[in-house]
């Protein structure tokens, strides 16, 4: 299998997430004893009990205004294949579809491919795919790394604040509370909040990003909304957070989303390790953004990939034809090592 036609071919087939189905078709054709499980496939090779993961996802993030090119065309360009999806994740899942078909998997080893949907907005991918496989000992996320070797990611946190107050005209403010004013004064103690360091993930960061409050000008506010993201590390954990902040803020505070919580694989562990060893990295990194990292938690694992993470969602994105065969010798060199 030639990992540039299957790039190509991937990014020819629309995927926005919840319509990946022509993904799975086509990976069907590659493996005739897939499962397929929703908008989700996977395959599996040899049965041992040592077992590999690798998984990517087909979706992609949809197109917008900015792009000039057309983004399912898959067109072979200047060592480039450019689409929607080549970089983040088709060119992955590709190389990891190439690899798996050309391992030689022992007799003590079970290699697992998992191609799965939603990854760009969360729902019936790996997480709801997980109870389906086999058990794991290791995992392998395809992500555009350039192929470094992450061994960790922050969590997601979100939060929304409600700060309350009483109306009342604005001539006559000591008739009412005015809810922008005690929303600023928790905006300055979110400000001041000391937040610990991760050694490779850096620091934790609660950051608020919308506002909204006001009737009109001569009004005082009643009520003020404040949006909250918040990148979590081990040290610092959603659950964690969300206490310190609720002791802290005069504003009602309310949970929007901590599913996704940091993920943290220790470096000394055999599929970090043999990782580096394949791609010729000394040290592991961190992972950028939230991935389905999150979903293989319970089990070391790591995200590597070929691709550039800054062309993930980009308008005319693409990747590099040296970076996908690159890919699948990385990928291929972890899975003989893991297995050795």
């Amino acid at each position: 299998m030639n990992v540039v036609e299957l790039t190509r071919n991937l990014v020819r087939i629309p995927s926005v997430s919840g319509s990946e189905q022509g993904c799975v078709d086509l990976l069907a054709g590659l493996f005739p004893d897939a499962v397929i499980s929703g908008r989700n496939i996977f395959a599996v090779r040899g049965d041992g009990p040592k077992t590999l993961l690798l998984n990517s996802h087909t979706d992609t993030v949809p197109t917008s205004p900015e792009w000039t090119n057309d983004p399912h065309a898959g067109e072979l360009r200047d060592g480039k294949i450019h689409g929607l999806g080549a970089n983040d994740a088709k060119g992955p899942l590709a190389a990891l579809v190439c690899a798996f078909l050309a391992a030689d998997v022992p007799a003590h080893a079970r290699l697992v491919l998992a191609a799965t949907c939603d990854e760009e907005i969360g729902g019936d991918g790996l997480g709801v795919l997980r109870p389906e496989l086999p058990r794991l000992d290791a995992a392998i996320i395809g992500e555009p790394t350039t192929l470094k070797v992450c061994s960790c990611q922050r969590g997601l946190l979100r939060l929304r604040l409600h700060a309350h107050g009483k109306r009342a005209h604005a001539a006559r403010p000591w008739q009412g509370e005015n809810a922008i004013e005690k929303a600023a004064r928790d905006i300055t103690r979110l400000a001041e909040l000391e937040l610990p360091t991760h050694p490779l993930l850096g620091p934790a960061t609660l950051q608020v990003t919308m506002v909204q409050g006001g009737i009109k000008t001569n009004v005082v506010p009643p009520a003020c909304v404040m949006e909250i993201d918040a990148r979590t590390i081990p040290a610092l954990n959603n659950q964690t957070l969300t206490a310190r902040v609720r002791e802290i803020l005069e504003s009602e505070v309310e949970l929007v989303s901590d599913r996704f919580v940091p993920v943290d694989t220790a470096t000394d562990e055999p599929i970090v390790q043999t990782a580096l060893a394949a791609t010729g990295n000394d040290e592991p990194q961190a992972f950028g953004g939230v991935s389905d990292f999150f979903h293989v938690r319970d089990v070391p694992a790591v995200v590597m990939g070929p691709g550039r993470p800054e062309q993930s969602h980009a308008a005319d994105e693409w990747v590099e034809i040296d970076q996908l065969e690159r890919g699948v010798a990385a990928y291929g060199e972890t899975i003989k090592r893991y297995f050795a």
